[in-house]
């Protein structure tokens, strides 16, 4: 006979669903939004090298990197806390969020003046001086709309979020287009940046205000606690923000900024497959934090069917990238970009990696694993400034134009390796079962197909875009009839989202349920 099932375990099991389905919701709102944001933002991508030109491109790159690097510390490890803790204690955030918007405010006092010392000792040209200057401001900006998105995330509430993400883009990227059609100098490019990060601010706050009920109060005691707690999260941050912006400051003194803008104009294409990553952030992380709360074995399962579907993502736009870099840098680049193509196919590669490093460092941090991620992190920030050290010079003298833009790249490639390995393995066999094995091996198989195929097209005189749409068709009858992606998987979670099931509460189920972290 079977045994009866406890109403207690109904009610978990619904919590669940219901939960499932509310971050399905979620991501497809805010999925919504990325897809507005990114238009935007491929536009403007489209246009900043055409009407600055690789040299002034390459300054305007390098200012934004120069000022988000010397803002690292602003950071305090407190978005990663915020998507660990709050998801079970939602009242948490008002313990420390006054105090730390204090300490950051001083913090950014102390940097700006800072910043305009080593600015005007190193001799940068006023206009570059200025921009950097503006790009700080935003900076500043940047780092507390994370820590507020974060509690929203953490909350479930994302659709006013979403719409913020929005009109905030909308005022970044008018904002340019109008300075470019006025013809506006360098100097005050990034200030439609600092505008439209002003207005996320006030309208995160009204969020955070309505449905965490947060309050702005000083708890210097509860704020230590945090800030202790923070600690592995901040030097991780900080590892990754300088692995990820002193290689273009290294790049700038060791060859030129017109190599700076060559790289630029290779990573702002290649960055579009980071189409969702932000989605991680927003719903991943706090689901993967009520399921840590309830069990191990959930927590493993969920990474490993994560990863199944970063891969399922990340693979055949990477093989675009690599395929097509010398037609997407004609379309989104222009003339006097060429050299850009190289470093773009070196760096294809390393969005994969790094969508597999998000899901790992997820893993590791909500089973109480912080400091290995923090571990791996440093390595890489320590790894890939000696990486460009030795390669810049080298490549640079070799190549020719590109070189030091190539050699920037394959010092992130290399990097993002050692990384990756690192987290796979410290993770085991909680990264990949049998199933999601398979699919990385019938993937390989299918992307050596299309590169071969490729190959011959090319040698045959086919023309780019024809060549690319028949190794794209290859690539999805392949994974598809090899089974390494399956469509009925994705119907059904398109499916459960468009199921009803009260998103708000049934995420208060599921924060009740779970026992405090």
């Amino acid at each position: 006979m079977n045994s009866p099932i406890s109403p207690s375990a109904e009610a978990d099991d619904g919590a669940r669903a219901n939960e499932v389905r509310g971050a399905v919701r979620s991501t497809l709102q805010l999925g919504g939004s990325l897809m507005v944001t990114y238009a935007i933002a491929l536009g403007i991508r489209a246009l900043m090298p055409r009407y600055l030109g690789p040299e002034a491109f390459g300054y305007f790159n390098w200012s934004e990197a120069f000022a988000a690097t010397f803002f690292v510390a602003t950071n305090l490890g407190l978005e990663t806390y915020i998507r660990k803790e709050v998801p079970v204690r939602p009242d948490h955030a008002s313990d420390f969020f006054g105090t730390t918007m204090l300490l950051r405010l001083g913090m950014t006092l102390i940097l700006m003046v800072a910043l305009a010392l080593v600015l005007h000792t190193t001799g940068e040209p006023p206009e570059v001086q200025h921009l950097v200057q503006w790009f700080a401001v935003a900076q500043s900006l940047i780092v507390v709309n994370a820590s507020m998105a974060a509690l929203l995330h953490s909350k479930g509430k994302v659709a006013g979020l979403s719409v913020s993400n929005v009109i905030t883009k909308i005022v970044w990227g008018g904002g340019l287009a109008l300075m470019a059609a006025f013809g506006v100098g360098l100097q005050w490019l990034a200030v439609p940046m600092v505008l439209s990060e002003a207005v996320k601010l006030v309208i995160s706050w009204k969020l955070a205000k309505e449905h965490l009920d947060l309050k702005f109060r000083i708890d210097i005691a509860a704020t230590k606690k945090v800030m202790k707690a923070c600690l592995p999260f901040f030097l991780t941050a900080a590892a990754l923000a300088c692995n990820g912006r002193t290689d273009m400051s290294l790049l700038g003194k060791l060859a030129s900024k017109e190599e700076v803008g060559w790289y630029g104009g290779a990573f702002s294409i290649a960055g579009l497959t980071f189409l969702i990553s932000p989605i991680f952030g927003w719903v991943l992380m706090p689901m993967m934090s009520r399921a840590a709360a309830r069990s191990p074995q959930e927590l493993s399962h969920l990474t490993r069917r994560s990863l199944e579907g970063v891969l399922a993502f990340t693979v055949p736009v990477m093989m675009a990238m690599v395929l097509g870099a010398d037609l997407w840098v004609r379309l989104m680049c222009g003339p006097g970009f060429e050299p850009a193509a190289l470093p773009l196919r070196v760096l294809s590669p390393i969005f994969v990696m790094a969508y597999v490093t998000m899901v790992s460092s997820i893993w590791l941090t909500m089973s109480n694993k912080e400091w290995w991620v923090t571990l791996a992190a440093t390595m890489g920030a320590v790894v890939n400034p000696l990486f460009n050290l030795a390669l810049i010079p080298w490549l640079y003298g070799r190549i020719g134009p590109s070189g030091g833009a190539t050699a920037t790249a394959l010092s992130m490639f290399l990097t993002e390796v050692i990384v990756t390995v690192l987290f796979l393995g410290r993770m085991g066999r909680n990264s990949f079962d049998r199933r999601s094995l398979l699919m990385v091996a019938k993937t390989a198989v299918v992307c050596g197909v299309c590169v071969a195929l490729d190959r011959v097209l090319s040698g045959a005189g086919v023309a780019p875009w024809p060549r690319l749409g028949l190794t794209a068709a290859t690539y999805v009858v392949g994974v598809l009839g090899t089974g390494a992606v399956r469509p009925a998987e994705l119907l059904q979670v398109v499916r459960m989202a468009r199921q009803r099931g009260g998103n708000g509460a049934s995420s208060e189920v599921a924060v009740s349920a779970a026992p405090t972290a």
